[in-house]
C-alpha cells in the first residue's frame, strides 16, 4: 500500500511539473508569438475539396515552376504519395529551381532518413520546425506548426487543411473518402503567403536568404480577402468577433469540436437571438478522445436549437467558419483548444457573396453524406462512453 501511495505522489508531482512547464512556457512565449494580420487584398481563389485534385494541381504547378518552390506541411509520410512529392521536389532542385520544404517536427516523424538525405543531396532545403528545446521543454514539445502552405514562383499559392499522405487522397480503408477544403490562389494575396513562409523559415533557422524572384509584381484579383496567422493567442478573439456579427446563420465545419466556454456561449447566444447555427463534424475519429470530448458540448447546443450533422461517408477534416451569405473563413485551424492556444495556424477570411455561395453548395453536399444528431439519439449513447467523454474534456487542452 505504501508503494502505491509513493508512486501516486510521484505521478502527481510529475504532472504538476509538466503542467507548470507548459503554462509558464506559454506565458513566456507570448512576447515573441508571430500573429500577423495582413491588409485586405484581392486575389483569384479556387476552392478544392478533393485530395487527389489538390495534389494533381499542386504537382503540376510545381512542374511548371521556373524559379522557386516553397512548400510547408504539418504532415508528410513515408508512403507513395509523399515520395512522389519528394521526387518532384528533388527533380526541380536538380534543375536549378530554389526548393524549400518545411515540415513540422512532430507531424512528419514518419519520413525516413534516406528520403530526407536524398532530397538534401539534390539541393532541396529541408527544415523541421518546432524541434523540442529548453527552457520549457514540455511546452515546446506541444507546439505544432499546423500550417499547410505552398508558394510557386511567388505567383501561385496554396493554403488549407490537406496534408500530404495516402489517407488524404482517400486511399486508406480506415478513413475512406477524406473531405477537406484547400484554396488555390493567384494574385496579390500570394505575397502574404510568401511572407508567412519566409517568416517561419527565418524564425526556425535564423536565416531566409531568398532571391528577389520570390517577390514578383502581382496583379489584383477579383475576390477580396485577408490572410492572418495565429500562434496560440489571437484566434479565439477572431472567432468571437466573427460569430458576434452574424445576422442570419453560422456554419462551422471542423473535425474536432472542443471550444472554449466563451465560444460555446457565443454560439448558444447567437441561436437564442434567432441566428441559425449549424455544426458539421465527422462520425469517425482519427485521434483518441476527440470525438468523446466533443459530446460534452453537444447537449447545450441541441437544447438551444443548433443543428449538428455527423459526416459518415469517410472522414471530415474541413476547417471553415461561414457567416451569413458573404463571409467565409477557410484555413488550417480547427475549432478546438489546440488550434486556439498551442498551434501555429493560418486562415483566409473571404468577403465575397459568390465565393460563399460556392462554399455553401459544397457544404450542402457534405450534409447529404451526414446524419443529423437529434436530442433523442444523443441521449441513447451508452453509459460506457461517459467516462471517455469526461476524460476527453479533462484533457481537451492537449487533444
Amino acid at each position: 500500500m505504501k508503494v502505491f501511495f509513493v508512486i501516486l505522489i510521484i505521478v502527481i508531482i510529475l504532472l504538476a511539473i509538466i503542467l507548470l512547464d507548459i503554462f509558464i512556457g506559454r506565458a513566456a512565449y507570448r512576447k515573441r508569438a508571430y500573429e500577423p494580420v495582413f491588409t485586405k487584398k484581392k486575389s483569384d481563389i479556387e476552392l478544392i475539396h478533393c485530395g487527389a485534385d489538390l495534389v494533381e494541381r499542386m504537382m503540376q504547378d510545381i512542374r511548371d515552376a521556373v524559379s522557386s518552390v516553397h512548400v510547408m506541411f504539418f504532415i508528410m509520410k513515408n508512403d507513395e504519395v509523399s515520395h512522389n512529392m519528394f521526387t518532384l521536389l528533388k527533380t526541380k532542385a536538380q534543375a536549378g529551381v530554389s526548393v524549400y520544404l518545411l515540415l513540422d517536427w512532430s507531424g512528419s516523424q514518419k519520413i525516413k532518413k534516406p528520403a530526407l538525405e536524398t532530397m538534401k543531396n539534390a539541393g532541396v532545403h529541408v527544415h523541421f520546425l518546432n524541434r523540442p528545446r529548453f527552457p520549457y521543454f514540455f511546452f515546446h514539445i506541444q507546439k505544432r506548426n499546423h500550417r499547410k502552405i505552398a508558394v510557386i514562383d511567388g505567383k501561385v499559392g496554396y493554403v488549407g487543411g490537406f496534408n500530404i499522405g495516402e489517407e488524404y487522397l482517400g486511399k486508406k480503408a480506415k478513413f475512406g473518402n477524406w473531405e477537406d477544403y484547400h484554396l488555390r490562389m493567384t494574385g496579390e494575396g500570394v505575397r502574404d503567403l510568401q511572407t508567412l513562409f519566409t517568416a517561419d523559415l527565418k524564425r526556425n533557422t535564423g536565416s531566409a536568404e531568398l532571391g528577389p524572384d520570390v517577390w514578383p509584381e502581382l496583379p489584383q484579383g477579383n475576390i477580396p480577402h485577408k490572410i492572418y496567422a495565429t500562434d496560440g493567442y489571437a484566434l479565439e478573439k477572431t472567432y468571437l468577433a466573427n460569430i458576434a456579427r452574424a445576422k442570419k446563420r453560422i456554419t462551422i465545419c471542423t473535425p474536432y469540436y472542443i471550444p472554449t466556454k466563451p465560444l460555446q456561449q457565443a454560439l448558444v447566444k447567437a441561436r437564442k437571438n434567432g441566428v441559425d447555427v449549424t455544426l458539421i463534424v465527422p462520425m469517425k475519429s482519427d485521434h483518441p478522445l476527440v470525438r468523446e470530448a466533443a459530446f460534452t458540448y453537444y447537449s447545450e447546443l441541441l437544447d438551444a436549437g443548433c443543428l449538428i450533422y455527423r459526416f459518415y461517408q469517410g472522414f471530415y477534416h474541413v476547417k471553415a467558419l461561414i457567416i451569413d451569405d458573404h463571409f467565409s473563413m477557410i484555413g488550417t485551424a480547427n475549432f478546438d483548444q489546440r488550434s486556439l492556444f498551442l498551434n501555429e495556424e493560418v486562415n483566409v477570411e473571404i468577403d465575397d457573396v459568390a465565393f460563399t455561395k460556392e462554399v455553401y453548395a459544397t457544404i450542402e453536399e457534405d450534409i447529404k453524406k451526414s446524419d443529423l444528431l437529434t436530442t433523442e439519439n444523443f441521449k441513447k449513447r451508452t453509459f460506457r462512453q461517459r467516462p471517455a467523454e469526461w476524460l476527453g474534456k479533462a484533457l481537451s487542452y492537449f487533444l
